[in-house]
């Protein structure tokens, strides 16, 4: 068995949207079309609760370019990881 600590950091994944396009006059309304696929957008977190690294992206995200989209989790990072990456406790940069 091997012993396996628990993460102290977070990679945090944003979805965003693929933008909509506009309805078409000559075309009977369906509903929006979607010009394409979303995107996505990585931040390295150095918090160990996952929820508390989602938290600190939607801050993150709210000084610069504001997005609503979903905010998940998508791996652990190992003390070993935040040190190579150079963060500090707290702290969320991009990928």
């Amino acid at each position: 068995m091997t012993d396996k600590a628990s993460p102290a950091g977070w990679v945090v994944q944003v979805t965003i949207p693929a933008p909509l396009a506009p309805p078409k006059a000559e075309a009977r309304w369906i509903g929006a079309a979607v010009l394409g696929a979303p995107s996505f957008q990585y931040f390295n977190v150095a918090i160990a609760a996952p929820n508390k690294a989602i938290e600190a992206t939607t801050k993150f995200l709210a000084k610069g370019e504001a997005t609503d989209g979903e905010k998940s989790v998508v791996r652990g990072l190992s003390a070993r990881e935040i040190a190579a990456l150079r963060l500090e406790a707290g702290e969320v940069k991009p990928a």
